[in-house]
C-alpha cells in the first residue's frame, strides 16, 4: 500500500544513501555545507542578532528554491514534547492552504533517545510560508515567539537538495551532487562556520581541483 513516508525513504536512500533523516546533517552526508547564521560577537543586541538569522537563512533558502519548486517538507517532534506529537498541529499555521492538512503523513519513528513522530508533506514551495516558517525555526532556542521546537527539512526534490536549520546559530545544504552545491559555496563562502571549512572544501571535492 502506498505511503508518502515510504516515498520520502526511497527518495532519500536513492539520492544520499540514508534510511532516515537525523541531526546533525552535514557531519551525516558526504557532500554538503554548513553556515553561520548567528553573530559570534559577545554583547550584540538581540534585534540585530536575530536580523541577521533571518536574512541569511532566507537568502539561503532562495538560492536553492523557486515559488514553483516541488518539495518534500518533512518535520520531526521530539518525544519530549508530547502537545507536538500530532500530525496537523506543528504546521498548521505555517500551510496557505489547509486542505493540504488531509495529505500529510506520519509514522512513528525510533532513535536511542526515544520515539519520535516524523510527518511528511509532499507540496510546492509556494504553499507554505517559508519566511515566518524559517523565523519560528530560529526562534526555537530563543525567548522570542512563534517557535516551533521541532527539526524541519525541506527537501528538493528536482535538484536533490536538503536545507535544515537547526537553530539560530547555523544550518546544513546538503545535496547528492557537489555541483549543485559549487556556486553556493562561491556566492557565500563568507558565511561558512570557519570551524568547518576545511571539510566543506573536502566534501565538496574543491581540494582536488580548481573549480
Amino acid at each position: 500500500m502506498y505511503s508518502l513516508s515510504d516515498e520520502l525513504k526511497k527518495y532519500i536512500k536513492d539520492n544520499f544513501g540514508k534510511t532516515e533523516l537525523s541531526p546533525p546533517l552535514f557531519y551525516n552526508s558526504s557532500i554538503g555545507i554548513r553556515f553561520e547564521l548567528g553573530e559570534d560577537r559577545p554583547g550584540i543586541e538581540e534585534k540585530k542578532y536575530m536580523k541577521r538569522v533571518y536574512n541569511r537563512s532566507l537568502s539561503l533558502f532562495n538560492e536553492i528554491f523557486s515559488s514553483n519548486d516541488s518539495i518534500f517538507l518533512v518535520w520531526i517532534a521530539e518525544p519530549s514534547n508530547k502537545e507536538k506529537m500530532r500530525t496537523t498541529g506543528v504546521l498548521k499555521k505555517y500551510i496557505k492552504r489547509s486542505t493540504l492538512k488531509y495529505y500529510i503523513d506520519a509514522e512513528k519513528i525510533r532513535r536511542e533517545e526515544g520515539v519520535f513522530l516524523k510527518m511528511v508533506l509532499k507540496c510546492q514551495v509556494k504553499d507554505i510560508r517559508i519566511e515566518k516558517m524559517l523565523e519560528a525555526i530560529a526562534n526555537q532556542d530563543m525567548n522570542i515567539h512563534p517557535r516551533l521546537m521541532c527539526e524541519c527539512y525541506f527537501i528538493n526534490i528536482e535538484k536533490k537538495i536538503i536545507y535544515y536549520m537547526y537553530d539560530d546559530r547555523g544550518l546544513d545544504i546538503v545535496a547528492s551532487s557537489a555541483d549543485e552545491l559549487i556556486s553556493m559555496y562561491k556566492l557565500y563562502e563568507e558565511w561558512i562556520l570557519s570551524y568547518n571549512k576545511d571539510e566543506v572544501i573536502r566534501k565538496l571535492g574543491l581540494d582536488k581541483d580548481d573549480r
